[in-house]
């Protein structure tokens, strides 16, 4: 759903981003998106405070669904926020019970990328804080917990002064009044269009037309820093947004994004003298697929070769640049989506799943997904049924045999008791990974 700036207290949101996990599907990661906004307090009994805006979205497949006697699934988490001065102590708390109803299993594990979206506000008084929320499933009990660091001031000291930065994905225009889509991921590489910033300007001052660039850093370095934009800002609360074009070039990690205000000027560069407010927030840039965060991407393309044949893998990494190879890969998943109108590609998220599963459970002299065992799993997927023994004349020789619902059977080998198996029947997999192979 969209939302209406007037409003910004009443948010609720679309995520555009799709459910991170990370290379080699970082399955430790917490696998919800929340992002907190500090803005000046718009209630007369909070004059010395300022407002946070704690926005957050909990995809489907992260929480449990049960069918009840209705034929209906549903699923029950909790949402704790725990906020910490810079000391260390607990500042606030709040917690809310969420309930969550799915008419359908495939939606229920979120096969159109369906979410829970909430919202929540704290009042705190001028300071460094550090936000931690937690999602506890309450019927796996599974906890997941994210955090992230905020700067409040007292608006009521500074004439002029700004908000905190909401990254934005689209804003439209709707009922004479300006819609919004907030964007709530650090990570920028799926905007393939660029995105808006939203914040608030607060001047105690008279109307005046006023300056803004806006800045990424590495660090302390400037790499891209915008012309100067003007706009007249009116006496009191107003609301604002600036048009950050696709940002190139970027390589793969955290960046600073920054907003300044400046007294209006015809000078080209912009001098710290005429600095009026400053704000700051994180973003990052880390290429994804299906939501998956590829942070090397030539292993990622190294690992296709169950699924690839060599000519599509030369043709892949032969690409004459990062960004052209980047291309390339997601093309070559994109072929393979078995639902191309959803958000999710349910083919890549499968094969790096059983990459991961191979990494963690069949390493031996190489990683996982390079052994034998490894190489039988990804292709064929986990096996009806494991056959164990134990050689009769030789003690450390170990046998497994894996049989498959569809007739496949594998032989492996252990001849020393460490672990190395090795495909004894057949002498090798020609298959290549295919999607819904093993159902």
């Amino acid at each position: 759903m969209k939302i209406k700036i007037t409003h910004i207290f009443l948010v609720l949101f679309i995520l555009s981003s799709r459910l991170i996990i990370a290379e080699n599907l970082e399955t430790n990661s917490p696998k919800f998106y929340f992002d907190a906004i500090v803005f000046k307090a718009d209630n007369v009994e909070n004059i010395d405070e300022a407002r946070v805006d704690i926005l957050l979205a909990v995809p489907n497949q992260i929480v449990t669904f049960v069918r009840n006697e209705s034929n209906v699934y549903a699923a029950h988490y909790q949402v704790s926020i725990n906020c910490y001065d810079k000391y260390g102590n607990l500042a606030q708390s709040k917690s809310s019970d969420r309930y969550i109803t799915s008419s359908t299993y495939e939606e229920s594990k979120g096969a159109n990328a369906e979410f829970d979206a909430s919202f929540y506000q704290l009042y705190l008084t001028s300071g460094e804080y550090k936000i931690s929320l937690i999602i506890e499933d309450m019927i796996s009990h599974l906890k997941l917990e994210k955090s992230r660091e905020i700067s409040v001031i007292d608006y009521n000291k500074f004439p002029f002064s700004l908000s905190g930065l909401l990254l934005v994905s689209s804003i439209f225009d709707s009922d004479n009044s300006a819609s919004i889509t907030p964007y709530l991921s650090d990570n920028i590489s799926n905007l393939e269009d660029g995105f808006f910033v939203f914040f608030e300007v607060y001047n105690q001052r008279e109307s005046d037309s006023i300056d803004f660039i806006y800045q990424i850093l590495d660090g302390d370095k400037i790499i891209e820093q915008s012309s100067r934009i003007t706009k007249l800002i009116p006496k009191g609360t107003n609301q604002n947004y600036i048009k950050i074009n696709k940002l190139n070039n970027l390589k793969i990690g955290s960046y600073f994004l920054k907003i300044i205000a400046l007294q209006k000027s015809n000078d080209a560069v912009a001098s710290e003298s005429e600095y009026l407010a400053v704000s700051q927030r994180t973003i990052s840039y880390i290429p994804t697929l299906s939501g998956t965060i590829i942070e090397n991407l030539d292993l990622a393309i190294e690992q296709m070769r169950f699924v690839a044949t060599n000519a599509q893998l030369s043709y892949i990494e032969d690409a004459p640049s990062y960004e052209v190879k980047l291309n390339r890969f997601r093309e070559f998943w994109d072929e393979l989506d078995p639902t191309p109108n959803t958000e999710r590609n349910e083919a890549f998220e499968e094969y790096y799943e059983r990459v991961e599963y191979a990494n963690s459970k069949f390493r031996s002299y190489a990683q996982g997904w390079q052994t034998d065992m490894g190489i039988v799993y990804i292709v064929y997927g986990k096996p009806a049924s494991i056959e164990k023994r134990q050689d009769y004349y030789n003690s450390n020789r170990q046998y497994e045999r894996w049989l498959y619902s569809n007739g496949k059977e594998f032989i492996f080998v252990d001849n020393n008791g460490f672990g190395d198996f090795k495909l004894l029947s057949p002498s090798m997999v020609s298959d290549k990974y295919q999607y819904g192979n093993n159902r």
